[in-house]
């Protein structure tokens, strides 16, 4: 009884050490290799043998027991089958060249696998991954080498299209760009070659990719048509919901846009909602007058942004400010702008003359009392503009005489009249005034001109009346002051 278990076990050790496959140089062949190699057995080099000496001459097997090889991951046999089926098809064979290609894809080496997909190509120039796989290769290299390339597969292979396949080479190379210029430029190649490719034929990825080409390129007409379409392969694709939204809002279909909110946020798989979202849901409910949404969701933008965000913090406060104007809630408008000034890195003068502008229609909306304290803090703007941009001191008093004088009613107690006179001291001496300039001297003249003729000084009246028409020969104003007797 022993002896016939130890016998049983030995025939059982014999049974898994040996294939059961035949080798007979047929299609059949290369079903089995696919099978051994995924078995993994201990000896697997000795059982390839029985199936290379099968096949030695069969070069289109070979090609497949290697790609069966790459496949799991051994790129050693991989490439030694590789060679196989080169020396088979006394090295015409193109998918041989396009496996090494591969190999040398996977370590990082695009130079040797550029190389041995045009070497492919030459092989078989009719050979159409051998192309495809240059192009991508090569892209990293040379995005626009690679679409030369294949325009060449065009020429030699015209039925097939290749304009999809150009879109996503720019695609990637944009992914990959560092300067926001070249950025663009490659989506902006991405999008029109998208645009000449079949929209039926797409799959989900180049739809993904074409959306949004479409969109940060400023073509949200195209953006939502691409939407439409992915999400009909994918109702529930996030980023299809998500540029249709964007897309909506940017057109002004706000309606449409407040759908997708819904179907962004809450019909969309693996949603993790950005600054960037919850900014343009902000815009689109403050679009249609829903205010407490709209607040609610730029709150949410303020409290998700970070450094690395495309949105800053500084644009979502100065929204938000721009939001509570529409309502007259001039207290919250000011709070907001001035937090979008502490946080903005560099402040232009537009930046500073922003926030005169929100105590100018504040005062406006006042009773006298409250209208002087708040044109006063506009004017102080407007000293601070000409404090910190020496450049723009003659506009920026300019301004400043203009917001100080709508407390003054009929100019009775002049208090405009040292800011007026500041600005002809600077540009009454300029030679190469602007017509912006002249403009402005010509008022602070006209200011200056009236208040003598107030002050019943004619002879003061006419020398200012004299240096407006030097400036604005028809000026009615000043022809009237110089005809006085």
């Amino acid at each position: 009884m022993k002896a016939i278990k130890y016998v049983m076990l030995g025939v059982l050790t014999f049974g898994f050490g040996t294939t059961v496959m035949a080798q007979d140089g047929s299609k059949a062949d290369v079903d089995a290799v696919k099978k051994l190699i995924s078995s993994k057995p201990a000896d697997l080099d000795k059982q390839m043998k029985a199936f290379y000496k099968a096949n030695k001459k069969n070069a289109a097997n070979l090609i497949e027991f290697g790609r069966a090889f790459y496949e799991a991951k051994d790129t050693a046999n991989a490439r030694v089958y590789a060679n196989y089926a080169l020396t088979a098809s006394k090295n015409k064979c193109a998918p041989a060249y396009v496996l090494l290609g591969d190999i040398a894809a996977l370590a990082e080496d695009g130079g040797a696998a550029a190389a041995y997909y045009d070497q492919a190509i030459y092989a078989d120039n009719k050979y159409v991954d051998a192309y495809k796989r240059y192009a991508m290769v090569y892209s990293k290299i040379d995005p626009n080498g690679s679409a030369r390339k294949l325009d060449e597969l065009k020429a030699n292979c015209p039925e097939v299209s290749i304009d999809a396949i150009k879109a996503h080479i720019y695609m990637r190379a944009s992914e990959r760009a560092t300067e926001r210029q070249q950025v663009q430029e490659n989506r902006r190649l991405a999008y029109e070659h998208y645009m000449k490719a079949n929209l039926g034929q797409l799959d989900k990825g180049e739809l993904n990719e074409f959306v949004r080409a479409s969109y940060f390129t400023g073509h949200p007409q195209d953006a939502f048509r691409v939407a439409e379409a992915g999400l009909k392969l994918e109702p529930r694709n996030r980023t299809f919901n998500r540029m249709a939204m964007f897309a909506s809002y940017d057109l002004k279909n706000y309606d449409v846009a407040k759908s997708y909110i819904n179907k962004y946020f809450n019909e969309s798989d693996s949603v993790t909602a950005s600054e960037y979202d919850y900014y343009y849901t902000a815009l689109i409910y403050d679009a249609l007058d829903e205010r407490e949404n709209a607040k609610k969701a730029y709150h949410q933008a303020l409290e998700n942004v970070n450094e690395e965000s495309m949105i800053k913090s500084w644009t979502i406060l100065k929204t938000l400010s721009d939001s509570h104007m529409k309502e007259n809630d001039f207290e919250n408008a000011i709070k907001y702008y001035q937090d979008y000034m502490s946080s903005k890195p560099e402040l232009k003068v537009d930046d500073y003359e922003g926030l005169s502008t929100i105590y100018s229609k504040y005062a406006d909306a006042s009773d006298d009392a409250k209208k002087v304290e708040l044109i006063g803090k506009g004017a102080d703007v407007y000293s601070q503009i000409a404090e910190k941009f020496p450049i723009q001191k003659a506009y920026a008093t300019y301004k400043r005489a203009e917001m100080i004088n709508k407390t003054d009613k009929d100019m009775a107690k002049r208090l405009a009249k040292g800011d007026y006179q500041q600005v002809v001291d600077i540009l009454g001496q300029k030679a190469d005034r602007s017509k912006s300039e002249n403009t402005m001297l010509k008022y602070s003249l006209h200011y200056l001109m009236f208040s003598s003729y107030l002050d019943k000084n004619i002879p003061g009246a006419k020398e200012y009346a004299e240096k407006i028409l030097a400036i604005d020969p028809e000026y009615k104003p000043a022809l009237e002051i110089q005809n006085l007797k």
